[in-house]
């Protein structure tokens, strides 16, 4: 019988656990999907943003520099001076050149090399296949004449002169070989200038070396498992944030490489993928996102196309590996496995034992039946002790079968009755909306207060059980105690939900009484003070203290709500103040503390059934003590409001009228 009761229960168990575990790892992966998309796509937003000002450093010096000539601070003529110009530029902008050559082939620029120094080439109309290459000092002079470089073509033919001209517009060059290194490969943003009568002079440019440009995707990705990398609309690969070269030196001659023949797998790869599904990469024209397989690592790429209005019409990829988002799920899926072997273990021992209490009365009966049934037999009754059991056995059963169909026809009743209420619930729900949400916080909350005395009573009621024949008496005491503490607390917990259920229904009425106001808050005071041993109470009345007609019972729900929580959010050893003002036609009360304060957002909903202020953490309560304390002040026709700062502490002030007549003045002031 026990397997009987144990294996469907154990299925059900081992079901549900499985389906949670497939649930929470396929709601995962879903949500990994989602998260990459949109965190790609805003990683590709910054990137370009982030390349579009890397690029516009470039035409910003251009344009400062035709700026300085056009207004005769800048003699282009003067290669000395615009070398040296250069050489300071050169000192703030981070680009790899920056020249100027006119139509009859001379050239001067500043270059700087890997390890940072910055040199002067220049190229004279006397010699136009002879480029001088000078060091220079710390002030940008030229210091040393370093070498002379015997240039292949004049400077017109070269892509960053030759595209600015045949444009008549500032452009971007195409990607060309440097004439004096042409192991060297780099994009110009070059500039026609003209004189006054707009006639072409020569041009002046800005370079990026390519392998600078990689050394800037390099420092943009989040993660060092984020790749960038950039091709032209042709497939050739213009730059990349892996550690390889954007091209190859063949010969000491950079010559450039098509992406799908990268020596880096995701480049190669994903431009591959491009080709495959679009044939022509001209046709990428708007943002795509893909997801494929490098290496066995599930990729997540997103392609945007990157424009501007001097000619640059390149692609940027970004591929993002599905590992960097997939470790807070691998830790989840962890965490809900061991929780799930953990739930089914405890689910086998109480099953195992759950049976096991079941069945042991049924075995006895179905023993004692069969002792009846053999006694019966032979007609032997003589074993009283043992009929008395059976006896015991017996009744209890049929006791327990006439509760069960007693309480099976209550359940019937109760179920048509529970039905019927929950239908008129129901239709009224479509009208108030808020009930469905107040019951939803209140099972919440009074679950969760319910938990932690619930849990501590059994605690205790066990280990009295087991234990309570070999303690001594103080250790059952404690445990006694506990448990009448926790009953308490319940209560006022159950006491607080009844208050507010008759407010909500609008049966809480004002039934006053003659108070010696004064002695009630003394004695409330000293009341709260016997049971809180961490703070200390102030009780301090002003003005002539009356007899008043007042509801004692409203009053108590009112400042014992409101000094506990005075004392709950105050740090420990603080004083909190409990103040009576009388003032001609009303009472004031204040409650101060020091306490831990009400943030802004909460102020307005502070008096809310069930609402909590964001910043209690893990303080205890049921959200229903300040709603209960406005309750009882509008019944005593009075109001109440509060003064705080967050982490300064709270001030509460109620206001109630001296509506009732005074019986006898007791003192003027009293502390």
């Amino acid at each position: 019988m026990q397997l009987v009761l144990a294996v469907p229960f154990m299925l059900h168990i081992v079901a549900t656990v499985g389906l949670v575990g497939y649930f929470s790892f396929k709601n995962g992966q879903q949500t990994v999907d989602r998260l990459a998309d949109r965190i790609i796509d805003k990683a590709g937003d910054r990137i370009q943003d982030r390349l579009s000002a890397y690029f516009a450093i470039p035409k910003q010096i251009n344009q400062i520099n035709l700026d300085a000539a056009e207004l005769g601070l800048l003699d282009l003529k003067d290669f000395d001076l615009t070398g040296h110009y250069f050489w300071k530029q050169m000192q703030v902008f981070n680009v790899g050149y920056i020249n100027y050559a006119n139509i009859q082939g001379e050239f001067i620029g500043v270059e700087r090399l890997n390890n940072g120094d910055l040199l002067i080439n220049e190229t004279l109309k006397t010699s136009p296949s002879h480029q001088s290459v000078y060091t220079t000092d710390k002030w940008g002079n030229r210091q040393n004449l370093k070498e002379i470089v015997h240039t292949i073509q004049p400077v017109q033919q070269e892509s960053w002169y030759a595209d600015a001209v045949k444009a008549g517009k500032p452009v971007w060059s195409s990607i060309y070989q440097w004439r004096d290194k042409p192991e060297v490969l780099s994009i110009s943003s070059s500039y026609p200038v003209r004189d006054r009568q707009q006639k072409l002079i020569g041009v002046i440019g800005v370079d990026l070396i390519l392998s600078q440009i990689s050394d800037y995707l390099h420092q943009l990705p989040v993660s060092s498992s984020e790749q960038i990398f950039i091709i032209e609309q042709n497939g050739l690969l213009v730059a990349s944030s892996s550690s390889d070269r954007p091209f190859a030196i063949v010969d000491r001659q950079a010559r450039r490489i098509h992406a799908a023949d990268s020596p880096d797998p995701i480049i190669r790869q994903t431009t591959k993928f491009l080709l495959r599904k679009f044939n022509n990469l001209n046709l990428l024209e708007v943002e795509q996102h893909f997801e494929l397989k490098i290496t066995g690592v599930r990729q997540f790429v997103c392609i945007k196309p990157w424009k501007d209005n001097y000619g640059l019409n390149w692609l940027i990829a970004i591929v993002v590996p599905e590992s960097d988002f997939m470790q807070d799920i691998h830790d989840n899926n962890r965490t809900t496995f061991v929780l799930c072997l953990t739930a089914l273990l405890i689910t086998t021992v109480l099953s195992a034992i759950t049976s096991r209490w079941i069945t042991m009365p049924i075995r006895r009966l179905s023993r004692a039946s069969q002792v009846l049934a053999q006694q019966a037999a032979i007609g032997d009754f003589t074993n009283t002790d043992f009929n008395r059991q059976s006896v015991e056995s017996i009744d209890e059963l049929a006791v327990l079968s006439d509760s069960f169909n007693q309480m099976a026809a209550q359940l019937q009743i109760s179920f048509t009755e529970i039905t019927n209420k929950n239908v008129e619930i129901e239709q009224a729900l479509v009208k108030e909306k808020e009930l469905g949400e107040l019951k939803s916080r209140f099972v919440s909350i009074t679950s969760h207060e319910f938990r932690t005395p619930l849990t501590a009573i059994l605690s205790s009621a066990e280990l009295l059980e087991d234990y309570g024949a070999i303690w001594h008496e103080e250790k059952k005491i404690y445990h006694l105690q506990r448990i009448q503490t926790q009953v308490k607390h319940m209560t006022s917990l159950l006491n607080d939900v009844l208050v507010m259920g008759k407010a909500e229904a609008g049966k809480l009425e004002c039934q006053p009484t003659s108070i010696d106001l004064f002695q009630w808050c003394r004695s409330l005071v000293e009341e709260i003070q016997l049971i809180t041993k961490t703070h200390t109470i102030v009780f301090h009345s002003q003005g002539k203290a009356e007899i008043v007609q007042m509801d004692e019972k409203l009053l108590r729900h009112i400042f014992t709500n409101l000094l506990s929580n005075a004392i709950k959010y105050s740090p420990t050893a603080t004083e909190v103040h409990f103040d009576l003002l009388w003032e001609p036609n009303q009472i004031l009360f204040q409650v101060r503390d020091r306490g831990i304060g009400i943030p802004a957002s909460d102020r307005q909903n502070l008096f809310d059934s069930f609402h909590r202020a964001t910043n209690v953490g893990n303080i205890a309560g049921t959200g229903l003590g300040l709603a209960i304390v406005k309750k009882a002040v509008e019944t005593h026709q009075g109001q109440i409001w509060f003064e705080t700062q967050v982490g300064m502490g709270t001030k509460f002030i109620v206001a109630i009228p001296l509506v009732s007549y005074q019986l006898s003045v007791i003192s003027e002031e009293r502390v």
